[in-house]
């Protein structure tokens, strides 16, 4: 993968678990994201919510789909509005063009409502995209990313990032708010777990980032069969937060560097 060249990789023994079942070891990985997203070149305090609101929304539509070999990035928003509603939230329509994570092709639009609601932790997605791959295209290529973890003593790092992102991507966009917005810039170290059944199950040490907030430092477990929805559960903290703990069954991510709002966008407050 072109995007992990530049990353640092650290590969050591895990150390044993005391989660209550033998887990089957995989190697330590320490992978950092060489820079931070949203590094926009000044593009003006006022587009940062929108870019923030578009990540959450990519967040919920990569986590959703559930799909490792599909992740998606935000690349240019194109248009934006945004409905302030006193007393009760925030509510942004985007429209923008999206590349693919792994290998920066780009992909097609996506039409989204992120709405934050001041009495709830996550804000509420709506979001439909263009150019979407072939459903029978996207299972070949989930079962053999599957079929590469389940039959490697060793994963690929590539594979346990894909996997790590599809995860990461719930918590990032559970934890968005107005003013923050996370991705998964460092995994310190994955764990995989021996299981009776079909369903790869793994713990992941992760640290999130935002440009303008506290990192978080996550605890990740998550189980991926195919064809279902994956299972995430965490325990994040941070110097300014208290540990938050989700549970999700149903879907960067790693940078967005080159997201920007272009010159001719049409963006609206009010």
């Amino acid at each position: 993968m072109p995007r992990l060249a530049a990353c640092l990789l650290c590969l050591a023994l895990c150390s044993s678990s005391s989660w209550g079942r033998d887990p089957r070891e995989t190697p330590k990985l320490l992978w950092k994201e060489p820079s931070l997203p949203f590094r926009l070149g000044d593009p003006g305090a006022s587009s940062l919510p929108v870019l923030r609101a578009a990540q959450a929304a990519l967040h919920y539509f990569n986590y959703k789909l559930g799909s490792p070999s599909s992740l998606r990035a935000p690349e240019h928003v194109k248009k934006a509005s945004v409905k302030d509603i006193p007393g009760v939230g925030k509510k942004y329509f985007l429209q923008f063009s999206t590349k693919d994570l792994q290998t920066g092709q780009k992909l097609g639009l996506c039409l989204a409502s992120v709405f934050y609601l001041k009495t709830k932790p996550k804000p509420t997605v709506e979001i439909i995209c263009t150019r979407n791959k072939d459903p029978d295209q996207r299972q070949r290529e989930d079962y053999s990313l599957y079929l590469s973890i389940r039959d490697s003593v060793e994963p690929s790092l590539d594979d346990l990032w894909a996997l790590g992102t599809v995860g990461s991507s719930y918590i990032a966009w559970e934890k968005a708010t107005v003013d923050s917005s996370y991705i998964m810039t460092q995994i310190k170290n994955v764990k995989q777990w021996r299981r009776a059944d079909e369903s790869l199950e793994f713990d992941y040490s992760i640290l999130l980032s935002s440009g303008v907030s506290e990192s978080l430092s996550c605890h990740m477990r998550l189980i991926w069969k195919l064809g279902l929805p994956m299972k995430v559960k965490y325990e994040c903290s941070a110097e300014d937060e208290s540990s938050g703990f989700g549970d999700g069954s149903g879907a960067e991510q790693g940078s967005t560097s080159g997201f920007f709002i272009e010159p001719e966008s049409n963006f609206l407050v009010g």
